[in-house]
Formats: C-alpha cells, structure tokens, sequence
C-alpha cells in the first residue's frame, strides 16, 4: 500500500523512549531546518512513507507497520533528514520540547496556508443586511450533526467578506459585530490574530462579551501550539474518538479565570463533551 499523506500528518506518531546520552545522527544526511519545514508544508509536500527509514534516537530501526499502529501526540517529533537532492530518507523521533510543540503549531498552519484577503467592494450602508446573509451560511452549513453541509469555501467567501467590510467599514458595533466574531473564529489564526485587538475593543465597549473573546482567545493560542486559558477548546483523540481538554495553563486556577470573564466551572461545561475535570480549584 502507496501512503502519501500531507506533511503535518507525519509529525505526530509516537514511538519508544529516547537514549540521552549518545544520540544517533543519520550518516551522509542533512537535517531539515524550521524554515525547510514550514516552507515544505506551505508548499503541501507529501512523503512516501514507504520509502523512509525510521529510527529513534539510539539508532534502532522500526517497520512502517509498527509506526501505524502508534498513537498520535504532539509529545513526540520526528528529525527529518535528506540526501543533497533535498528528498527525506530518514526519520528520528524524539520528545518534543515546547519549542518543537510550537514548531508543529506553525507547520500546521503552513499546510493550511490561504493566500491573503483580495478585498472586494462593499457597500457599507448595507453591512446589516451582509451581515445577516453571512450569518446564515456560516450557521446553516454547520446544523447537520455529521458536517455533510460544510463547505470550506463557503468560510473563505465569508472570510473575504468580513475583512473587505472591516477595512472599508470599520468594525461594526452593537449585535452585529457578532457575526465578525463568528467568521473569524472559524477563519485562519492570522487572520484571527490580526483582528483580535478590534474584537477587544469592541468587548470592552460592550458590543461583544467577554466569553467570546476568552473563547477565541483560546483558540489563537491552541493554534499557536500553546496552552490555553479558559479551558474552552476540547479537542478529539485521534486514537481513541474520545474528547479532551486541550492543554491547559494553570489548571487549578482555571474557574477563577472563567468566572470573571462570564463562564460557567469547567466540570459543568465539559459535561457536554463526556470529559471529566476533576482539578481541585484554588481561589
């Protein structure tokens, strides 16, 4: 069997414990930079998995076979290593660092990599109605329970919309800054990060709460590879289908943070994911 996957689908297999005394280093191969990776994945390289060798950092072989049947965690990395023509032979795994958890953050988001926002004319005076009509798809292609109705594109349309109208428009205020939120939250991370400082404001003046800001606030930082804040981006074991709570700062403290920004204790809101939290709370 021929597998070719996308790059980041190869950056988070497990597989055994690392030697750290004597380190193996793959003999007449080139260790790829960060900028080699993200540039490979930005370009949406795939790799013939068959074709590889892969080792840890002791130097011992393991078959195709067995790295299937590892489950996946960002707590482990793969070194990747090429001839001179630049075509990977062998891969090294190791425990990732928080450096390297960042890293796949940023090789993730450069194999999602979208070209940016060709801004298109709109007419400001009818912002409510586009608004709305943007609403709609957004919430409509999402109602089906198994996502049949999602359409990406249809992400990207409202995406471009939103970003014409704020660059011509200025953010809107009162409910209808709502759905900005919405579209972005749903959008790439820098185009969320770019206009998370106008969604703060507009919070702080009241025209959004400040939950959706923590919300989107944790998924910047999860996209970033970072642990979150609030504890709102529960995301699915690719192994076991169950759902998690995505790494998380300061766990103890965590109802405390939410509390002041308007959500409920974490144990009430994972209740709907079937995900325990059972962290004793400081104040």
């Amino acid at each position: 069997m021929n597998l070719k996957t996308n790059y980041f689908g190869l950056l988070i297999l497990i597989l055994t414990s690392c030697n750290k005394e004597q380190k193996y280093v793959p003999n007449g191969l080139i260790k790829l930079t960060e900028n080699e990776l993200i540039l490979r994945a930005k370009n949406q390289e795939s790799i013939d998995f068959e074709k590889i060798s892969y080792k840890n950092e002791k130097g011992e072989v393991f078959t195709l076979d067995s790295v299937r049947n590892f489950p996946k965690t960002n707590e482990w990395i793969f070194d990747r290593y090429a001839n001179e023509k630049g075509i990977i032979k062998e891969l090294i795994i190791r425990k990732a660092t928080p450096k390297d958890k960042e890293l796949l953050a940023k090789i993730q988001q450069a194999y999602n990599y979208e070209p940016p926002i060709q801004l298109i004319d709109i007419d400001c005076d009818k912002k409510a109605e586009i608004l709305e009509a943007i609403y709609l798809l957004d919430q409509n292609m999402r109602s089906s329970d198994n996502h049949e109705d999602y359409d990406p594109k249809i992400d990207r349309q409202n995406l471009t919309k939103v970003v014409s109208l704020i660059e011509k428009c200025g953010m809107p205020t009162t409910k209808e800054v709502n759905t900005i939120w919405l579209v972005l939250q749903h959008a790439d991370n820098e185009n969320r990060k770019k206009y998370f400082p106008l969604l703060k404001k507009a919070a702080y003046n009241g025209y959004l709460t400040k939950s959706k800001i923590a919300i989107m606030e944790d998924r910047i930082l999860m996209t970033d590879g970072k642990p979150q804040i609030y504890g709102s981006q529960i995301t699915e074991n690719r192994e076991t289908k169950k759902w998690e709570i995505y790494d998380l700062k300061d766990p103890k403290f965590v109802d405390k943070r939410r509390a002041k920004v308007g959500l409920k204790p974490l144990k009430e809101y994972t209740k709907d994911f079937d995900v325990q939290f059972n962290i004793k709370q400081e104040q």
